[in-house]
C-alpha cells in the first residue's frame, strides 16, 4: 500500500471520529442537564412534524403547548409522552426515554469509535516489508517489491478510473441532502451524511485502485500492484487460463431470459489445478499488443491456452 493512501486514509478518519466527538459532546452535556436539573412531567402529543413534536402541558383551562426538536421520532408515543421542562424558561422542553435521548449520542459514539478503529488500522496496515517468493495470487498490503525487469506490462483503460468517479456523484447527492434538506431530523441527517461519504470514499478508491493497477510478467510469474498492495502468482501454480463471461439469467417458461444489455460481464482468469481462481484481469488491459504478449509468455511457460467459459448466474 502506498504510504500517501495509508495516511489519508488514517487522516480521513481521524477526521470524521473528531467531527462525531465534536458533534456528541454538547448532545450529552444537554441530556445530562436535563436529567439533573429539569421538571420530568407528562404531557399530550398535539401535533407532530419532521424534526419536531408540539407538546401539551397542563388541563384546562391552564393548558400550554410547548414545541419540542426531535433527533428522530422512533417508537413516539401517539398520545401521552414523558418530557423534561427546564423549570427557567417552560418552553423549553426535551422528550424523556431512552431512546429519545440517547440514540443520537449512541449512534456517534460508534461513529467515533469505528472509525478511531479504521484510522488505527489504516496507520498500521502495510507498515512491513515486502514479502519475497510469489504467492499463488494472494494480495498483500505491504510495500511491493521491486519491479520485475521486462517489458510485457498492461493497465486498465483509462474509463476504468473514470467511470467510479461519476458514480460517485451519488454519494454527494446523499451527504449534501443530509446537509441541506430542510424537514430531516438530526439522526437522519447523519445517516445520509455518512452514507454518501461512505459511498464517495468507496468510489475513490476504486477509481484509485484502478488508476494505479498494472500487471507485469516474465518466465516466473505475474506481479500485479496497485495503490492498495500487491499479489503475484507464479507459471507453476496456474493450472488454467479462461475468459469467464457471466450472464445474469432469469428462468422464464422453461427456459433462459435474455439478459439486460450491458450486464453482462468478461474478465481474464488465470486459475489453479483446482479450478479455483487465483487472478483476475480486466479482458481491457492496455495495450493490447503487451496483452496478447502476457498470454504467450504464459502459453510458453505453461503449455496453457485462453479458453472461453461462460457461467450463468441468478439474475438478482
Amino acid at each position: 500500500m502506498y504510504t500517501e493512501v495509508r495516511i489519508a486514509l488514517a487522516l480521513l478518519a481521524l477526521a470524521v471520529a473528531a467531527l462525531a466527538a465534536w458533534l456528541v459532546r454538547p448532545a450529552i452535556v444537554d441530556n445530562l442537564a436535563a436529567l439533573h436539573s429539569w421538571t420530568r412531567t407528562e404531557g399530550r402529543v398535539y401535533s407532530v412534524e419532521t424534526n419536531r413534536v408540539q407538546i401539551e402541558f397542563g388541563t384546562d383551562p391552564g393548558t400550554r403547548r410547548v414545541w419540542i426538536p426531535t433527533d428522530h421520532q422512533y417508537f413516539l408515543p401517539e398520545y401521552t409522552v414523558q418530557a423534561y421542562v427546564d423549570p427557567a424558561d417552560t418552553s423549553r422542553a426535551r422528550l424523556a426515554g431512552l431512546l429519545q435521548m440517547w440514540l443520537r449520542p449512541a449512534a456517534l459514539i460508534l461513529i467515533v469509535a469505528a472509525f478511531l478503529g479504521l484510522a488505527l488500522a489504516a496507520a498500521r496496515v502495510g507498515r512491513g516489508a515486502a514479502a519475497s517468493g510469489f504467492g499463488a495470487g494472494h494480495w498483500t498490503l505491504s510495500a511491493p517489491p521491486a519491479p520485475l525487469l521486462t517489458e510485457v506490462r498492461v493497465y486498465r483503460p483509462a474509463s476504468e478510473w473514470k467511470a467510479p468517479l461519476f458514480w460517485a456523484v451519488l454519494g454527494l447527492g446523499a451527504a449534501a441532502l443530509g446537509l441541506f434538506a430542510p424537514a430531516v431530523t438530526p439522526l437522519a441527517r447523519i445517516g445520509y451524511v455518512l452514507l454518501g461519504g461512505v459511498w464517495i470514499l468507496l468510489t475513490a478508491s476504486l477509481s484509485l485502485y484502478n488508476g494505479t493497477t498494472q500487471v507485469a510478467a516474465d518466465a516466473h510469474g505475474l506481479l500485479e500492484t496497485s495503490a492498495f498492495g500487491w499479489r503475484d502468482l507464479r507459471w507453476e501454480e496456474v493450472g488454467g487460463v479462461e475468459t469467464r463471461e457471466l450472464v445474469p439469467t432469469t428462468r422464464k417458461d422453461f427456459s433462459d431470459a435474455m439478459p439486460f444489455p450491458g450486464r453482462t460481464t468478461r474478465s481474464l482468469v488465470f486459475t489453479g489445478r483446482d479450478g479455483r481462481a487465483l487472478m483476475r484481469l480486466s479482458v481491457a488491459m492496455q495495450p493490447r499488443d503487451s496483452m496478447r504478449r502476457l498470454l504467450e509468455v504464459c502459453a510458453a511457460r505453461t503449455g496453457l491456452t485462453e479458453q472461453f467459459r461462460q457461467i450463468k448466474v441468478p439474475d438478482l
